[in-house]
């Protein structure tokens, strides 16, 4: 939503002056000043972190998390309402100590309302080939792989 800025914020505004509780989902990949249009509108951020490590987030993604974990620092640093959302994705993103790193930088810039450790889940696999993508195929993530996980941000 974070890509349609305009009506995005027209919408945004309209819910606030209604009284209707406001919240917008985003990977952060958008200039600040996104974020500044909306802010005075939005209640709640839901603000996701899939990994720390830049290289592997270009790989897997395509885009480098520099702007992604810059936006958050400014939204936490503007006192921004903001649950983190990490999806754990086995081979990806699952180990001990690329959470450790999400966890140091979160302590380090503003620690966010809320932090969930999503498991991965095959949902998107059909809209892959809707597109004509072959999908790429993970594992569902188990509690005993999750707990450890979930741990560090105790």
């Amino acid at each position: 939503c974070m890509m349609q800025i305009e009506p995005l914020t027209k919408m945004l505004k309209m819910c606030k002056e209604k009284g209707i509780h406001t919240a917008v989902d985003t990977a952060g990949y958008v200039p600040f000043e996104s974020f500044e249009k909306v802010l005075p509108y939005t209640d709640l951020f839901l603000y996701d972190i899939k990994l720390f490590d830049s290289e592997k987030h270009k790989k897997y993604t395509g885009v480098s998390n520099k702007l992604i974990l810059e936006n958050l620092k400014k939204l936490l640093s503007a006192g921004a309402k903001i649950w983190v959302r990490i999806p754990i994705v086995p081979s990806v993103n699952d180990s001990i100590e690329e959470m450790r790193k999400i966890k140091y930088f979160l302590d380090e810039c503003g620690t966010p309302e809320k932090i969930e450790l999503l498991p991965y889940h095959p949902m998107g696999e059909s809209k892959s080939q809707a597109l004509g993508k072959s999908p790429h195929l993970f594992e569902i993530p188990d509690s005993e792989k999750m707990e450890p996980l979930i741990e560090i941000f105790g």
